[in-house]
């Protein structure tokens, strides 16, 4: 078998043209790509939110009707879906009507400015909520004196009993809560990785609960809100991604928060029980 023979100089040259010519069509044209693609992605991105929006609306009208009259109940925590979730209640009527009741546990180890942001969300969402605290206390004075100040250094599975499920069972016991409102995603770390939107609770009597916004992801939160003009808890503009007991947040850099899990990455530090929490 014979080798083909080489190319005359004359056409060496002309096939380097040839590369040369379609290297640079091919550069142009993988600039022009880039700008389609980030067209496209941003274009996807819009679509999605518009999407999420359109299915967590339509969810939450859904189990409202379903529900026929019968206690609805939303233990919100101001966390930014939590937030976000307001805002969709509000458009469709369910806060100032009271066809969805706003459960708020205290603590008595919150940040200020969340008891502060309470405030401002029932005004500019016309309701107020019912807030529920640890059982026999109605001041963190009583609290300490209860149950000592330092009680969730000491046993915090005991804090947790008493300052969030006991306070947590009753308020929705109170209201008589046949379906709950929730804002878990699959997005917060991997025990709520398949969740679905509508769940049938294993407890109290199988309520049922609905989590409109199961499927957004954090930056999906962040996106909406800067859309729509939604005021989120002010301290996530001092680094926080998610709030919870002042004693055991912490500050998360911004380019962490949108990794998965991200949200949570700032809470319940130091602690080892994080099975009890209720955001």
């Amino acid at each position: 078998m014979f080798a083909p023979a080489a190319p005359h100089r004359c056409a060496r040259r002309t096939m380097l043209r040839g590369g040369s010519e379609r290297s640079r069509r091919f550069r142009r044209n993988a600039s022009t790509t880039q700008e389609e693609i980030s067209s496209w992605v941003e274009k996807a991105r819009v679509s999605r939110l518009q999407h999420l929006e359109e299915q967590a609306s339509t969810t939450i009208r859904k189990a409202v009707e379903a529900a026929s009259g019968e206690p609805i109940a939303f233990p919100c925590a101001l966390i930014a879906g939590d937030v976000i979730m307001l805002e969709l209640m509000h458009r469709l009527g369910y806060l100032t009507s009271g066809a969805i009741k706003v459960l708020f546990i205290d603590t008595f180890h919150l940040f200020p400015e969340t008891l502060e942001f309470l405030a401002d969300v029932e005004q500019r969402y016309g309701f107020k909520a019912q807030v529920f605290k640890a059982a026999g206390c109605n001041t963190k004075d009583d609290y300490d004196e209860m149950y000592g100040a330092d009680l969730w250094k000491e046993d915090i599975e005991e804090y947790d009993k008493i300052c969030k499920v006991e306070p947590f069972s009753r308020a929705l016991r109170t209201v008589g809560a046949v379906t709950m409102f929730n804002g878990r995603r699959r997005d917060h770390g991997k025990e709520r990785a398949h969740l679905e939107i509508i769940e049938e609770a294993a407890v109290a009597g199988g309520m049922i609960k609905v989590q409109p916004l199961v499927y957004w992801e954090f930056r999906d939160i962040f996106d909406f809100a800067k859309r729509e003009s939604v005021k989120l808890h002010p301290l996530h503009d001092d680094g926080y991604p998610s709030l919870g007991d002042a004693k055991d947040t912490v500050r998360v850099d911004r380019d962490k928060w949108f990794e998965y899990a991200g949200e949570r990455s700032g809470r319940f530090v130091g602690l080892v029980n994080k099975d009890t929490t209720l955001a």
